[in-house]
Parts: C-alpha cells; sequence; structure tokens
C-alpha cells in the first residue's frame, strides 16, 4: 500500500502570482461595491433632503388652508351671530303680539261670560 508521492509542476511564482491576481479581482469587487455603497448613501442624503423639503412645503400649506378654514368659520360664526340677533328681535316682537291676541282673547271671553250670565248688564 505504497503509493508514489505526486508531483507538481507548477512553480512556486505561478501559483503565487496566481492567488496574487485572485486577490486583486477580489480587491476590485471590493472598491466596486464600495462605490456602490457610497453612491446609495449619498442618495439617500439627498433624498432625506428632498423628503424634508417637501414635508416642509406640505406643512405650509397646511397651515395656510388651516388657517383660511379658521378665518371661514369666524365668519360663519359672525354671520350666526348677527341671525341670532335678527331672531331674537323678531321673537320680542312676536311675543308682543302674542301677548297682545291672548289679552283680546280673554277678554272676549269674560265679554261673553258677563253677556251670557247677565245679559241685561248694560241696560240696567
Amino acid at each position: 500500500m505504497t503509493q508514489t508521492p505526486a508531483t507538481v509542476t507548477y512553480s512556486l511564482e505561478e501559483v503565487l502570482t496566481k492567488i496574487d491576481q485572485k486577490l486583486d479581482k477580489l480587491d476590485e469587487k471590493f472598491e466596486h461595491l464600495q462605490n456602490d455603497v457610497t453612491d446609495i448613501k449619498v442618495q439617500l442624503v439627498s433624498l432625506g433632503t428632498e423628503l424634508k423639503g417637501e414635508i416642509k412645503t406640505l406643512e405650509v400649506e397646511v397651515k395656510g388652508e388651516i388657517k383660511a378654514l379658521e378665518v371661514e368659520v369666524k365668519g360663519e360664526i359672525k354671520a350666526l351671530e348677527v341671525e341670532v340677533k335678527g331672531i331674537g328681535k323678531r321673537l320680542d316682537t312676536q311675543e308682543f303680539i302674542n301677548r297682545s291676541v291672548v289679552v283680546g282673547f280673554v277678554l272676549a271671553l269674560a265679554a261673553g261670560a258677563v253677556k251670557l250670565f247677565f245679559p241685561d248688564f248694560p241696560s240696567r
């Protein structure tokens, strides 16, 4: 069971040259990868800046819309206050008319009752 020893026909210099070439290729790949990662970081930073700008723009728009709605609501509230004051005046007038009608109705009933129970009242 003895084996014959294997012989290598490559020189050590060739083997080391191939290893060095492979290491150089790997180094190039890592450099490309680093460049890609750097590009992605730059893109993320610019995207973040764009998003911040858009968010600020949206905030300004929303604040403007809120202020416009607030002014509109305040205007509607003032209009409603004027309407309520007008309705209050009309109610006062209506109450006066209603009181007058009720007083007239009560007097008419009283006069009718007097005439019913005392038919000769004015002539005596």
